[in-house]
């Protein structure tokens, strides 16, 4: 595995195999819709705005790429293209994205003159420029994409517990955890400086979250002791000054911008004990293992 800033990177790129770029699978103008059925749920996206969420999230949708091989002309307007992805993290984030995008400076002389819809923004995936983080996003915005997948495993309290019971203490379980959604509660186990976790929290609270936020969508996968969360933040960029300070956020911004289209993992183990587990006397003590993915996406109008 190639480390993202070098050897001494603190999240550890992990090279995504499978289909051709997702950008290239979608072929036609930048107008071409798309309608995608998640779990009941329908959207309906144009080909830009498709591609300005992260690459991992591309890869979730279509892990075999958009169409299968052999079907790429096979698909017409009007067609729904069935996903297994949760509709609500999806929304969560369309909805940011739209918002960041309506704070874009509009420089066209073109489209100043044209109301704009907020629901739909004009917007379009880019590459960053070389330079200054500050100077590269004066007309686009970079957004931090962290997203969390928590698999959990429950011990069992008793050695003579049904299987109809356990499988109620695991969902027990999961609403338990689920109340857990501080971003950075489950990496503060050690509070030494220079720990991995430490750097990785001090990166992204320069670059756009805040100590005490919380995921912006957190939610149990289907019959799984599976929790995903997922959480966005703008880069900040507004840094003034020359101090110091000043000079490590943009650092860190500069850091967070290796992260265009190249998702990192990192991955922690850990055994903790619930308290107040529904049919559970006692503490409840469970296997947790955290995998954060991190990107980062750039947007600017078209």
């Amino acid at each position: 595995m190639a480390a993202a800033g070098g050897a001494a990177s603190i999240i550890t790129q992990v090279q995504q195999g499978g289909p051709a770029p997702i950008n290239t699978a979608l072929g036609g103008g930048s107008d071409e819709n798309i309608t995608l059925e998640l779990r009941g749920t329908r959207f309906t996206l144009s080909r830009d705005e498709l591609l300005t969420l992260p690459e991992f999230v591309l890869l979730s949708l279509f892990p075999n790429g958009l169409l299968p091989d052999g079907h790429m002309n096979s698909y017409h307007d009007g067609d729904v293209y069935p996903v297994d992805y949760d509709p609500l993290s999806l929304q969560y984030m369309l909805e940011f994205f739209r918002n960041v995008a309506q704070t874009i400076p509009n420089t066209s002389e073109e489209s100043q003159g044209q109301s704009s819809d907020p629901l739909a923004p004009n917007t379009m995936p880019i590459e960053p420029m070389a330079g200054n983080a500050r100077d590269m996003l004066q007309d686009r915005a970079g957004i931090i994409v962290l997203r969390e997948d928590l698999d959990f495993y429950a011990i069992p309290p008793r050695k003579d517990i049904e299987q109809m019971e356990m499988i109620s203490i695991k969902r027990a379980a999961s609403r338990a955890l689920l109340k857990q959604d501080g971003i950075f509660s489950g990496l503060r186990k050690s509070e030494e400086p220079g720990t991995t976790e430490q750097h990785l929290i001090e990166m992204l609270t320069a670059g756009g979250f805040n100590h005490d936020d919380t995921w912006g969508h957190r939610a149990a996968e289907p019959q799984k002791a599976v929790i995903c969360s997922i959480a966005l933040a703008r880069l900040r960029t507004d840094i003034k000054g020359d101090s110091a300070g000043a000079a490590n956020a943009v650092g860190m911004a500069q850091k967070l911008l290796l992260f265009w289209r190249k998702p990192a993992r990192r991955c922690w183990w850990e055994g903790v004990e619930l308290d107040n587990v529904e049919g559970v006397d006692g503490k409840l003590k469970v296997w947790i293992r955290r995998v954060w993915t991190l990107e980062m996406s750039v947007i600017g109008l078209r």
